[in-house]
Formats: structure tokens, C-alpha cells, sequence
């Protein structure tokens, strides 16, 4: 073969080796470009999963904390003790069954009347049922067995409840809480079991059930679900995953008799979340460590982010899958990216056309992203509107304090002890704003706020309700040691002058206080406090008034804006 022969074979190897070489080339550099923003949408996207779950968690848990308050009141309460101690011959033994133990507590004039008071107290508590089993498991009393006979033919009372999953703890003496599908109703719901004493002694166990239908609001996200600690789905916005269960969950270890105890099923299906195996196959260009946090579902055509939230103070956990809604768009970005790096590499000619192209390209990317990112922005400012806490002070927030004050109010009232309600008002606020800036009279309310601290109890309470007015909460506290605090408080205020204000800078507090009725109500105990300010600022200031609890009280100032 001549050396013409070798040049003209040479010419198309060379072609087609240089192709290759671009080729392989541009899919190197296409893969870093969209593994980068492959980056920057997972941390968009992430913070965003993020917020929304935790947010989820937090309404699991307050709403859990208000239903749980309910049963343990009751649990405390003297006619719902004494039904339990004088029920205690009521057990399920040889010779007597469950109907004739229902027909006997039916008969019951007592135990009819706490039926008739836990009926009244389902109606305003917000359950589904209320009802009281004795220490040998037997319920003597329910808020069902009274609309019609039939009705209370078919009620709890009489049932030896004994192997109710959710009573085993309280019987014990523990609080316990479980999911769980009534036996009579075929209704899931969260079943609350708070256990009663009566002079030391465990006489029985106070139990509520809050319906599914009740907390639908837990999972009105795209995505999200919510498990018991069985590891079963209990609730979740697409409605076909309930009843299925989480991978190596609890329940897949349990017996098909403890299935059907619990869930009224022997039977119960997998949900198949794992780490997304296509990822890989659609885009080798993935790393391993990213494709190892994304997650796959067969109700899900791409590739998720897994978030989940436990420890809400009960067996529940908070879930949300979240489709990685850019996925699309990165397969698509990857195809393009590798033929525009070609066409670049290829020719110069293109050069000006693939530089146009990208620079479009990352504008509209960086625009998203700046947009996921004010969206995010926007959510975070939401959740710090309901923040608990005052931001300048850390004095609780007007919103929190207020509904502290009527839990206080309720507690007060159900355990009959002394409450104290306290306003204050540092005096002249707007001159020091005015002389020295409003820098100095943020420091002065943050110095008042550390004095309340350094002198009230750890379960006393402090919060800012507007300005410079703040609210005190004393519990367990009548209106003579009530007066004592505050003007030790008021005392203080004026000795320790803070280090960060001028010196020129003198202190002082107006309050007013007053003590809780057995009749108030939040707005009446509000208003008599500030009428007790209004004394003390009427008065010269720099002084506390105490006005004690008094029904025929006028209404204060202008409490429309205080309230």
C-alpha cells in the first residue's frame, strides 16, 4: 500500500476519531453543567419539603396536646373519680357476661348521670366519644349510651375493654395513646387514654377518640401522609396510600390477631418507598450519593425527596414525598446541553449561537431559582408570623399569651385555685424614644423583660401585647401575694437601672393587677387588669393598683383595642 492509499484511508479515521473525541467530550461537560443544577434545585426544593413538613409536625402536635388536655382534665375531676371507685364491683367474672353487666350499668342511676355528663362534655370538647372503664376493664359509662335505647344497647357499656390495645399502658397507670378502628363503628380515629386516681389509688382510666375525619387538615398538602407508631398510614392526601404500611415497619413483624385487634385487618399492604433504581438507568450522569437521596413510588413517575418528622410526642410521624418537579427539565437540559457542547466543539462556527443559548439558558435557570428562593422567603416569614415569641423581647407573643391565659383560666377553674392577671406599662415610654432613639427603647423594654424574668417563677408568664404594655400570669397565686410580686417587681425595676441605656435614662412601671372569679372569662379578668393600669397611671404613675374580683365592674377604656 503507497502513501497516497494510507492519506485517503487516514482522512475518514481521523474524521470519525475526532467526532468521538468531541463527542465524548461535550457529554463530560454536559454532565457537570446539569449536575450542577441538578444541585441547586434539590437545595431549592429541599428547604421548601423541608418547611412543609415541619410545619406539618408542629399542627400534629398542638392539636394532639389540646385533645390529650381533655381527658386528663377529666381524669382529675371529683364527680368522674367517684364514679370510678363506686363502679368497682362492676368485672367481668364467671357467670356474668357482658349484657348482663350492660343491663345492670344501663339500670345504674349513677352511672347514668356521668353518661349524661359525658355526653354534654363531647359536645363542646370537640371529640367523637368519651368514656370511663373501671380498674377491672370494664366500661361503666359512655357518651353514646344515652340518645335512644338502641343506641345504648349499643354502646361500650358493659364491654370488658380489657384488650383494647390503647388501654394495656393506662391500665397500668401510664398515659397512652394509639390510632386505632373502633370495633362497633368501623371508624379509625386516635384513641386518648388518660388514667384516674382517687386518693393515690388507680381506679380506672378516662378514654376519648378523635375521628380521621377530624384531622383531614394534618395532610392537605400534595404528598403528604401521616403513620402511627405501627408504622401504618393512617391518613394521607392521596387517599389509596391509607392503610398500607411503611418497609420494615412494626406492624410487618405483628401476628395476624394483633393486625386485626388494631386495624380490624389481618392483611395489611406494603407502600413501596424506596431509593429510586431508574435514576441510574434514565441518567448515568447522576452521582451515586445524589441518587441515593431521591426516592421512587410506583404512584410516582419521577424521582422524589423523602421527608419525614417523629418524636410529635406520641407515636405518630409526619411524611411527604416530594416529586422533583425540575426532574423533567434536567433530562431534557442534559440531551440539549450535550449537542450544543458538540456543535461548539465541532465548528466554531456555532460558537456564537451555543453562547446565546446557554446564556438564555442560565438566565431563566437563575430566575427560577431566585424565585423558588423568594417563595421560600415568603413561607419562612409566614411561619415567623406565628412564632410563638416576640422577637425583640423573647416575651411571648400576643397570640400565644392570650391563649395561655385561657388554659390558665380553665385549669385555674377545674382545679379551683387562685390566679393572678397582671398588666404593665412602662411610663413616659414615648419621651425615651423620643430623647434617645428608638435603639434606647428597645433596650428598655428588653431590660424590663430580663427583670420580669430575674423575679417572677419559672411557671409564671410574661408576654407583650402591644408597644410597651406587657401582660403578667401568675398561677396559683391570690391577689395579696400577687400584689407582693409585681411590687417587688416594680421595686426592681427602678434599683437595677441596665447598662446598655444612658444613665439619664430612669425606669419605671405602672401596673395594674387583679385576681381571676369563678365566673371570668379571659376578656372580663383583661379588663379588670387594665382598669387596675388605668388606676395606677391615673394615679401618678410609677405605682401598683390591685382591684380585686368584682362582678359589677364597668367595662375598661377602650378593651376592643386591648383584646
Amino acid at each position: 500500500m503507497n502513501r497516497t492509499t494510507l492519506r485517503q484511508a487516514a482522512g475518514p479515521v481521523s474524521f470519525m476519531l475526532i467526532v468521538l473525541v468531541c463527542w465524548f467530550v461535550a457529554g463530560t461537560v454536559a454532565d457537570r453543567m446539569v449536575q450542577q443544577e441538578l444541585d441547586a434545585a434539590l437545595r431549592a426544593q429541599r428547604q421548601m419539603s423541608t418547611s412543609i413538613v415541619d410545619n406539618m409536625a408542629e399542627v400534629i402536635a398542638s392539636d394532639l396536646a389540646m385533645s390529650r388536655a381533655i381527658p386528663a382534665t377529666m381524669a382529675e375531676m371529683d364527680v368522674v373519680q367517684r364514679a370510678l371507685v363506686q363502679s368497682q364491683n362492676y368485672a367481668v367474672k364467671s357467670g356474668v357476661t357482658e349484657p348482663v353487666l350492660r343491663a345492670a350499668l344501663l339500670k345504674d342511676a349513677q352511672m347514668s348521670a356521668v353518661s349524661n355528663f359525658l355526653h354534654d362534655a363531647q359536645g363542646f370538647s370537640g371529640l367523637d366519644q368519651i368514656w370511663l372503664v373501671n380498674a377491672n376493664g370494664v366500661c361503666v359509662a359512655s357518651s353514646n349510651s344515652i340518645d335512644n335505647p338502641l343506641a345504648a344497647e349499643r354502646s361500650f357499656v358493659g364491654t370488658d375493654m380489657r384488650v383494647r390495645g390503647y388501654l394495656t399502658n393506662a391500665l397500668l397507670g401510664a398515659f397512652s395513646e394509639a390510632y386505632g378502628v373502633g370495633r362497633s363503628s368501623g371508624e379509625p380515629g386516635i384513641f386518648i387514654a388518660a388514667p384516674a386516681y382517687a386518693d393515690g389509688l388507680l381506679v380506672g382510666v378516662v378514654v376519648a377518640k378523635v375521628g380521621i375525619a377530624r384531622l383531614r387538615h394534618w395532610v392537605a398538602h400534595a404528598g403528604t401522609f401521616v403513620a402511627d407508631d405501627n408504622g401504618v398510614i393512617i391518613m394521607a392526601h392521596n387517599s389509596e396510600l391509607e392503610g398500607r404500611a411503611l418497609p420494615n415497619s412494626r406492624v410487618t413483624h405483628m401476628t395476624p390477631a394483633e393486625r386485626k385487634i388494631t386495624y380490624l385487618r389481618d392483611t395489611i399492604p406494603d407502600i413501596q418507598i424506596s431509593v429510586d433504581s431508574q435514576v441510574r438507568e434514565q441518567a448515568p450522569w447522576v452521582p451515586s450519593a445524589v441518587a441515593g437521596q431521591l426516592f421512587g413510588m410506583p404512584e410516582r413517575p419521577m424521582p422524589s425527596l423523602y421527608q419525614t418528622r417523629g418524636g410529635l410526642n406520641s407515636g405518630l410521624s409526619a411524611h411527604l414525598v416530594d416529586p422533583l418537579v425540575a426532574w423533567p427539565e434536567l433530562l431534557r437540559n442534559h440531551k440539549r446541553d450535550h449537542l450544543l457542547v458538540f456543535l461548539t466543539l465541532a465548528g466554531t462556527v456555532a460558537l456564537a449561537w451555543v453562547i446565546t443559548v446557554s446564556y438564555v439558558r442560565e438566565r431563566r435557570h437563575h430566575r427560577a431559582t431566585r424565585d423558588l428562593a423568594e417563595q421560600l422567603q415568603s413561607a419562612n416569614t409566614l411561619l415567623s408570623a406565628e412564632a410563638r415569641h416576640d422577637a425583640l423581647t423573647g416575651a411571648l407573643s400576643r397570640r400565644y399569651f392570650l391563649d395561655l391565659l385561657r388554659h390558665e383560666i380553665e385549669r385555674a377553674h377545674a382545679g379551683n385555685e387562685p390566679l393572678c392577671m397582671a398588666i404593665a406599662d412602662l411610663d413616659h415610654f414615648k419621651q425615651i424614644n423620643d430623647r434617645f432613639g428608638h435603639a434606647a427603647g428597645d433596650r428598655a423594654l428588653e431590660h424590663f423583660v430580663d427583670t420580669c424574668r430575674a423575679e417572677l417563677r419559672g411557671a409564671d408568664a410574661i408576654g407583650r401585647l402591644g408597644g410597651e404594655e406587657f401582660g403578667l400570669l401568675l398561677p396559683a397565686t391570690d391577689l395579696a401575694g400577687g400584689h407582693e410580686v409585681v411590687e417587688r417587681l416594680r421595686l426592681r425595676l427602678k434599683a437595677i437601672p441596665s447598662p446598655k441605656l444612658p444613665p439619664s435614662v430612669g425606669l419605671s412601671v405602672s401596673i395594674g393587677i387583679t385576681e381571676l372569679s369563678p365566673d371570668d372569662l379571659p376578656e372580663r379578668i383583661m379588663s379588670r387588669a387594665d382598669m387596675a393600669l388605668y388606676a395606677a397611671k391615673s394615679g401618678g404613675r410609677d405605682r401598683t393598683e390591685a382591684l380585686p374580683p368584682d362582678d359589677t365592674a364597668p367595662p375598661a377604656r377602650t378593651m376592643a383595642n386591648v383584646w
